[in-house]
């Protein structure tokens, strides 16, 4: 075992980087006693501990507050986007006052780019070296050819995968599509966005009629990669191919060129929309003949969609594509999502995880309508923001009676009930969750995906399992609709996925309550931005959906300038008045990440991405 642990370490150790030589080096201590990487393919055990550590690179979306005193802080493979995007606000850990600070290349966090090409190196040198190991006795350890196949799979689309996820934070990236001896040149340059598409494309083709349909039976093993998964990674890399950051549309990056003068950014290309939507297409024909469905609920028989909303984080199910184990929820008494989304003034809670007043107000009312006219609705007469109401038998304020569904299921208020303890949460001067000490800076507390069986109390359940999800059918629905309309906004399919999103929600289809909708390319594409800001609130996309829509400066999806809440310093009167809380910072620079500034340094041949 202890020689499996060492070889797991090697595997995490051996990379630092793409383009340096160090990641190469493996000291014979490091290797557990083993003379070169070739003789960790000569053993089953040691072959299966590499194949595993190709998987680590998995995200968890569940993370999203995490100290770094502890020295285990968020990565880019975490959940940072939510507290540096227009939903929350963390007052603590790595993200708590990221949004409001400048940032140049040597000091940005939250990269992916080391840890993901070591993760390539790693999945290379499997494909590169692992082989079918026969049984050397009758009781002996041994990789079939069937095993073999699996993992060969797997290891393929892992690293399709992590390109992916590579060009979604840094656009045009180096492809590494196999390992390279410490005697040849590793300064390799970015390729262009279109080569890189096109190689994660061929890749995914490839395995997608090898991959398993069902994912494994044990919840340990689900993350392993199903067809799904490949035609969801798939869906989402045209989608992002055919969006304006990466498709002409970010015209800083047009004039970057490797040193070679190599073209990186393309000019726009509309038929990258019909790639898209077929592509999408496929994810969704393959849903709708019996592999995946948007999870509901029902109450005698009738859709309930409160406890839809709720439930389906709470459990694998059948609208979930894919998902982890590994996740960062941490129960009540660790420090982390449930605990600092418990207000203080219940047992062991901090509530420090706030929502941003500018998402509150994004939800809809009941009657599937928004709080302000928008160029596809016309606002509810049933939003007051003077006066209360009833809620949940206690009198609150009116801005929060009457709303959808998923705003209850999202956004904890003042005057609320917790629901373990029963008590109204006040969050003014006085209460027990005002601005003293750790504390929610703007009267709200992020309450998705939150389980409402976990509390402090003795006997209590202290914390719940949950998966943490990477792609869902939801989302995929909204992402067709989107790239249909591109391509033909006249077809009925484009309002059919996005209603079935709200009638799960419990809401009219927006051509009920529109009919001038029906085609209009401009307001079904704002229909489903807004419908996908609700929809996957809090979940790890809008930071890259507003960058790769290229609407990051624009008033309904701001990353910069002034965020609210309610009146913290305010009392039970003057508590319920929109109050600026933070100013944050957003500079056109930030549509893409940077490439890290230690790689620039030692590279002759890589090149920053425009304005860094």
């Amino acid at each position: 075992m202890k020689n499996i642990i060492k070889i797991i370490l090697l595997t995490v150790l051996i990379g630092s980087s793409s383009c340096s030589k160090d990641y190469l080096d493996v000291s014979d201590e490091l290797a557990g006693g083993l003379k070169s990487v070739d003789e960790v393919f000569e053993n089953p055990g040691y072959t299966r501990g590499w194949y595993a550590n190709v998987f680590t690179g998995i995200p968890d979306y569940s993370e999203m507050v995490r100290a770094n005193w502890d020295g285990s802080g968020q990565t880019g493979l975490h959940n940072p986007w939510t507290g540096i995007t227009d939903e929350i606000n963390n007052s603590y850990g790595d993200n708590a006052n990221y949004s409001i600070s400048f940032y140049n290349p040597s000091n940005v966090k939250f990269h992916r780019w080391n840890s993901l090409y070591t993760l390539i190196r790693q999945a290379n040198l499997f494909l590169e070296k692992a082989k079918v190991i026969p049984a050397s006795g009758p009781s002996s350890d041994k990789i079939d050819q069937e095993e073999f196949d699996k993992m060969t799979v797997n290891v393929k689309f892992m690293r399709a995968f992590y390109h992916y996820l590579l060009l979604e934070q840094y656009g045009a990236i180096p492809i590494m599509d196999r390992s390279y001896s410490i005697q040849e040149d590793l300064d390799i340059p970015r390729s262009s966005v279109d080569e890189v598409v096109n190689f994660i494309d061929a890749e995914l083709v490839k395995v997608i009629p090898l991959l398993p349909q069902l994912p494994a039976t044990d919840d340990a093993f689900k993350a392993l990669p199903t067809k799904g998964v490949a035609l969801a990674v798939r869906g989402k890399l045209w989608i992002h191919a055919a969006s304006p950051l990466l498709n002409g549309g970010f015209q800083e990056a047009l004039s970057l060129t490797n040193k070679d003068g190599k073209k990186l950014f393309p000019e726009t290309d509309a038929s990258k929309w019909n790639k898209a939507m077929q592509s999408l297409k496929d994810m969704i024909d393959y849903a709708n003949t019996g592999n995946y469905e948007l999870y509901k609920e029902f109450t005698a028989g009738v859709l309930d969609p409160d406890k839809s909303v709720y439930g389906l984080f709470q459990q694998y199910n059948n609208e979930i594509i894919w998902a982890s184990s590994i996740t960062g929820y941490n129960g009540i008494t660790g420090d982390r999502f449930e605990r600092r989304s418990t207000p203080r003034s219940e047992p062991n809670g901090i509530g420090s995880t706030a929502v941003l007043q500018e998402l509150v107000d994004d939800f809809y009312m009941k009657d599937g309508k928004p709080i302000k006219n928008t160029s596809f609705l016309n606002s509810s007469p049933l939003y007051s923001e003077t006066g209360k109401g009833l809620y949940n038998g206690v009198q609150v304020s009116n801005m929060y009676v009457n709303r959808e569904p998923r705003f209850y299921n999202t956004v904890f208020f003042a005057g609320r009930k917790w629901h373990i303890s029963n008590k109204e949460t006040y969050f003014h001067t006085g209460t027990p969750n005002d601005r003293t000490g750790q504390h929610t800076p703007n009267g709200y507390l992020l309450y998705k995906r939150y389980n409402r069986t976990v509390h402090f109390n003795n006997p209590g359940v202290r914390s719940k399992f949950r998966p943490s999800i990477i792609f869902r059918l939801g989302e995929f629905y909204l992402l067709y609709a989107e790239a249909l309309n591109e391509v033909d906004p006249g077809n009925a399919d484009v309002l059919k996925y996005v209603n079935l999103v709200r009638e799960r929600a419990g809401l009219p289809k927006l051509e009920v309550l529109n009919p001038t909708i029906i085609g209009n390319k401009a307001a079904q594409r704002d229909a489903i931005r807004r419908e996908s800001r609700i929809e996957l609130a809090t979940e790890g996309q809008r930071y890259f959906d507003v960058r790769r829509w290229m609407i990051a400066e624009t008033p309904e999806a701001k990353q910069g300038g002034d965020f609210t809440g309610m009146n913290m310093a305010g009392d039970a009167t003057t508590f319920y008045q929109r109050t600026k809380f933070q100013t944050r910072v957003f500079e056109r620079k930030q549509y893409l990440y940077p490439v890290p500034y230690a790689e620039i340094q030692k590279s002759k041949n890589l090149v920053q991405n425009p304005g860094w």
